[in-house]
Order: C-alpha cells, then structure tokens, then sequence
C-alpha cells in the first residue's frame, strides 16, 4: 500500500497501537506481521521472491563465517552474488536484453511479461550489502532467520529504501523499544514533512512537467522545466525516505538520512554525496573502491568511476535513458576536476568561483532530468537537442496541461528550497530545528497538513521510485 493512500491512513494508527500496547516479546512479530501485510497489499506472488533473496544471503553469510577455507568462503560469496545478481536480471533486465540482442542479430528471444517486483532493486542490495560485510569480516552475521528476515523486510523501508546496512539495523530490531514522546512527536513531523513533499510539491509538478517533456515542442524553456523535472523527482523520492524514517521513528527505530539538500552542493561530485545517499555509498563501498584499488592508474581509474555512475544510472532502470543519464553524470564528473583547476588558475573571488561552480551543477542536472523521464530514445534526443536550440520553447506554456497545478507546485518547492538552503548554512528556523523543540513540533505539523489539504494534488500518483 501506498504511503499516501487510505488503506495506510488506516492502517498506520492501528498497527502503532497494537505496537504500543504490545509486550516486548511481542513487537517483533508484530512488525513482521505488519511487514508481510504491507508488502502483500500490492502483489502476494512476489512474497516467494522476497523470501529467496532473504534465505540465499543468510545462509551464504553463515557458510562464510563457518568456513576456514578462503576459497569456500569466495565460492558462497561468489554463489551470493551470483544468485542474487541473476534473480534481478531476469526480473529487471532479461527483456532488456533480449530485445536488443534481437535487434541486433535478428534473432528471436523469449520475453517474459512479468511485473517488476516491488523493491527487489532495493532489497537485492541490502542483502548482498549482508553478506559482502560478513565477507569482509566487518559483520557476525544473525543466527535467527526470523530477525534477519525482519531486517530484509522490514516495512518502511522495504519497497524504496533507504538501503540499510545490518550493522545498523539489525541491533535495533533485536532489541525493539518504544520510543520517547519526542521521538514519536519527531517521527511524526517526518511523516507531515514527506506526505507534503509528495501531495503539495512533486504530484503538482508531475503533470505538466510530464507533458512538457513528452510534447511535440521543446525549445531553451526545457532547461528551467529540466530543473523542475529533477525537483519533481527530489521532492517525490524525499517524501518516501521522510515518511519511512518518520514512521520507524515512531517506532524507537532510525533510519539513514537519504537526502542531505543536493541542489545546495558545490559541485556534482557533492551532489551525488548528497543525493540518495544509500545507493551512491553501497556503490562507492562495494564496486568503485574495491575496483579503484586494484587500478589505481589511468585510464582506469576514469573508467572505473564512470562506470560506477553507468550501474546507479541503470540500477533505476532497463533501458537506454538510463545508461545515458549515469554515463553523462559520469562523463561530466571526470571532466568536473580539470575544468575546475584551470579556473582556479584565474584565482577569482571565493563566491564567484562558488556561483560559477554552482550553476554548472544546476545545468547539468537540468540537462540530465530528460534523461530520467523519456524512455524513448528519439523523443530524448529530440527534447534534449532543442535545448540547445534558438526556439524559446513558449509554446510549451501554451500547449502545457495542470498549469494550475505547477504554478502552486513551484511556489511550493521554493519553500522547500529555501528550507534546504538555510539547513545547509546551518541557519535556525528551518523545518529540523523547529521539530527539535517541543513547542514548535505540533506546530509545524499542523501548518504541513493544512498546506497539504489546501493546496495538495490528491489525484492518485505513485511514488517514483515503486518503478525501480
């Protein structure tokens, strides 16, 4: 179910209750419980999947840590990766595939028409993240499935992250506490926070944003609706990690920060330090550093972190908007150092160099939204080549649908923004320090949900991130 949807209106108060008012014995199950509701609600033939990827990783942990011998422990971890790496590709992948080897050599390949299984980009992750440690000798891995299930499936984070590694999870679901009024008051300014972000900002943007780039027209008008697109998909994806980290909040449990105000970094290596942070840091950790060790030198090293942009780029989809989207992220970061000593050659004022620095990242990321969207290769190439066309692109305006809808959703998203810009001074008065007293907590929950209801769009739109 969704986060924004009725059935988990309803369903939220009632498992915090039972949560509550149950033994301590009992939070656990309980949790489970709520888990396999919660994940069943969109699709009950995928639960096998879920529990596969769960059993493959626990038992491979255990036989790393059992064997002695480093060749068997490469061998399970080998057999982790491999099981775990092909139940993704045939699931996300194989038509991919397929397909573009049938174009390629003409000839025919079986597709399947399956549905995407909800979570398994993130939960494929966090499992191979569990075995990789116990590997590296940085985890003793659990010896009850039933928690270590509970650490895959746990519901708030389950279906988009953030991708949680065991040596921070699995301590807090052993021991399930509830948590202090403050806390639960914390969780609960989150939760207001995440659902405004999705109502009030992404689902407003989303219409026009989505018709603009799919239209007949395009013009320079797609650079600051670029932007806008790349808000949309902030503010859509923020609000699910606001409301998961709120709603384990509530329940004495903490969640990584997924975000930390990337539209505010310096540059675009700051950028992806900022932006989904689980997925840059569990590829930084487990693909790039390893591989960067082993080739230190160039060409290699270039390739090396290229590629690691290529694999986030194609980890959120099968198809080639994706794969350009990382390889020009890629491209542009190992140029991004160069281009940047040359310039400080010319030694200019600290906040020119900042502006200038800035606003390339903001471009990039203009440029690069598209990318996220326009899954057909000849309308991206159409829309991003207008961009750089003399056509102002106003017929976009005119043409345009939910005009109404994103002009409240900018004006929106330019609170938000402000608000990430005075946290990333470190400034007072922004939505953090506010939650931190106690008098400012109810306070601002109900200024969030009084916006939400005014002004939100609540025509049923799905996160995002479900797709990935």
């Amino acid at each position: 179910m969704s986060f924004t949807s009725i059935p988990f209106a309803v369903f939220t108060p009632l498992f915090l209750l039972a949560y509550y008012a149950a033994h301590s014995a009992w939070r656990p199950p309980l949790v489970a419980l709520a888990s396999l509701i919660f994940y069943t609600w969109y699709n009950a033939a995928y639960l096998p999947l879920l529990l596969a990827s769960a059993l493959i990783d626990y038992v491979a942990a255990l036989r790393i840590l059992a064997s002695s011998d480093q060749r068997r422990r490469k061998a399970w971890l080998l057999a982790s990766i491999t099981l775990n790496l092909g139940i993704l590709f045939f699931f996300k992948y194989w038509n991919f595939f397929a397909e573009n080897v049938e174009a390629v050599t003409g000839t025919e390949i079986v597709l399947h028409h399956l549905i995407l299984p909800l979570g398994i980009s993130f939960y494929t992750l966090q499992t191979l993240s569990y075995t990789f440690d116990t590997y590296r000798g940085k985890l003793t891995p659990e010896r009850s499935f039933f928690t270590y299930f509970l650490y895959v499936s746990f519901f708030p984070q389950l279906v988009a992250g953030p991708i949680e590694r065991a040596g921070r999870l699995l301590p807090q679901l052993r021991n399930l506490t509830l948590p202090t009024a403050a806390e639960a008051e914390a969780g609960m300014v989150l939760i207001a926070w995440g659902v405004f972000a999705k109502l009030a900002v992404a689902d407003n943007l989303a219409g026009f944003v989505w018709s603009a780039l799919w239209g007949e027209t395009g013009g320079l008008l797609l650079w600051p609706i670029g932007f806008c697109a790349a808000a949309q998909v902030y503010a859509d994806f923020l609000a699910y990690t606001l409301i998961a980290r709120g709603l384990a909040r509530m329940m004495g449990v903490k969640l990584s920060e997924n975000f930390r105000q990337p539209f505010f970094a310096r540059n675009l290596n700051g950028f992806w330090q900022r932006w989904h942070i689980s997925l840059t840091r569990w590829v930084t950790d487990y693909i790039h550093i390893p591989l960067a060790r082993r080739h230190p030198d160039e060409p290699w090293r270039s390739f090396i972190a290229i590629m690691a942009l290529c694999i986030i780029g194609l980890w959120h989809g099968a198809s080639w908007n994706f794969l350009f989207f990382g390889l020009t992220q890629g491209l542009v970061m190992r140029g991004w150092q160069p281009v940047a000593s040359l310039g400080a050659r010319l030694n200019p004022p600290a906040a020119v160099a900042t502006l200038v620095s800035h606003t390339a990242m903001v471009a990039v990321i203009s440029f690069s939204a598209p990318m996220f969207f326009l899954t057909d290769t000849h309308q991206l190439v159409t829309q991003l080549g207008s961009m750089f066309s003399l056509d102002l692109g106003l017929s976009i305006l005119a043409n345009g649908v939910y005009r109404e809808n994103f002009a409240v959703g900018v004006m929106l998203l330019t609170l938000m923004l402000i608000n990430d810009w005075r946290a990333s001074r470190g400034a007072r008065w922004h939505v953090e320090t506010i939650a931190a007293h106690p008098v400012g907590r109810p306070i601002l929950i109900a200024v969030l949900i009084t916006l939400t209801i005014l002004l939100g769009n609540f025509n049923p739109q799905e996160f995002i991130y479900f797709d990935f």
